[in-house]
């Protein structure tokens, strides 16, 4: 076979293959935590659209108010104590420039672990470690030393690999003084 014959029958056969089996393109998730890609949107490149309904889960912080450099406690938790999810993606954002990108620091995570994203500080965001069935996740944050504002906490919750809520915000912001 010639150069040209060999490119058109590779090429012949991907079609082929892709055309045979285009339907059963499967939905990859992140069993082991969100991928890095997912920080900058906070989707969990399921390959479906989120869901647009009102989350069925709540991020909660421990505390109103912490001292700069201090910790407040997260829990991730239903708010129908029947339901479980799966995954979660939490970050937090300084509340007047959240496009500024995450802040603070994660640590302590129950049933999960830290995950850089792009940012002045590692371990700026925290994610699940298994798809594993969670009533409830617990987690520490710890706010910038010299930060004073208030701090945002979004949270993308995944119920099953094609039900998902991307950017929950807590149930209250944080203010650091």
């Amino acid at each position: 076979m010639s150069g040209s014959s060999s490119f058109k029958y590779v090429c012949f056969s991907l079609c082929l293959y892709l055309a045979l089996n285009g339907n059963n393109v499967a939905i990859q998730g992140a069993p082991n935590g969100a991928p890095r890609l997912a920080c900058g949107d906070m989707t969990p490149q399921h390959g479906v659209d989120p869901q647009t309904s009102v989350s069925p889960y709540a991020t909660t912080p421990s505390s109103a108010s912490i001292a700069q450099g201090s910790k407040v406690t997260l829990t991730l938790a239903p708010i129908d104590s029947v339901d479980t999810f799966k995954g979660f993606l939490v970050i937090g954002f300084d509340n007047a420039n959240q496009a500024g990108g995450p802040i603070g620091s994660f640590s302590a995570i129950s049933e999960g672990q830290t995950l850089d994203c792009p940012g002045v500080n590692a371990m700026n965001a925290a994610t699940h470690m298994s798809n594993a069935n969670k009533t409830s996740v617990t987690m520490d944050w710890t706010a910038p030393a010299g930060f004073v504002g208030t701090v945002l906490f979004k949270t993308s919750y995944v119920q099953q690999v094609d039900l998902f809520w991307v950017a929950t915000p807590a149930t209250s912001l944080v203010t650091v003084a």
